[in-house]
């Protein structure tokens, strides 16, 4: 197998051998991806990892690498390499300042007995009275026939206007005779 660099698609390129099936497995296994836009499957790879995972893991054809790939290659893992110590460095950071502020939190909101050894009413903090911002709506301006009170859209419209308990009254009295 040979890696050459494709300078404009910027990226690695691999040319199998003669053991297609046992280069092929090497790319899949060391993380290449296939390109299929010019209807030839091209496996590249625009990181250096993978050729170093590939170059740990050699296929058994053998690999050879262009001198201008190993150049790019060389200055690229490098880079990587301080880069994926940055990101430990900063993933470290960011696990103990969160650290800090779950203590800080803890000591913010830590409950505080006094020195009688019990909290009691004179201790909390007054709360202020509870507001019922609800506003019933009014009622509505048709009244019941029998006993004046509000009829509701609900409520028997026909023939005469009445409330739901004046209605239940009348029907059980008609019920009995």
């Amino acid at each position: 197998m040979n890696l050459r660099w494709n300078g404009s698609q910027r990226r690695f390129e691999s040319e199998f051998s003669s053991d297609f099936q046992g280069d092929l497995a090497a790319v899949k296994e060391a993380g290449f991806k296939p390109d299929t836009s010019t209807g030839v499957w091209i496996w590249h790879s625009s990181k250096a990892g993978p050729l170093t995972k590939l170059r740990e893991k050699r296929p058994a054809s053998g690999l050879t690498i262009a001198s201008d790939a190993k150049a790019i290659y060389a200055s690229l893992s490098e880079m990587e390499s301080k880069n994926d110590k940055i990101k430990a460095e900063a993933k470290e950071y960011s696990k103990s300042i969160k650290k800090k502020r779950v203590v800080e939190e803890q000591i913010k909101h830590a409950l505080v007995i006094p020195e009688k050894g019990y909290i009691s009413a004179e201790d909390l903090s007054p709360q202020p009275p509870q507001e019922n911002r609800y506003v019933p709506p009014p009622p509505p301006d048709t009244k019941c026939v029998i006993c004046a009170a509000p009829v509701y859209f609900y409520e028997l419209q026909t023939p005469f206007m009445m409330c739901l308990w004046c209605e239940k009254i009348t029907l059980d009295k008609s019920d009995e005779l």
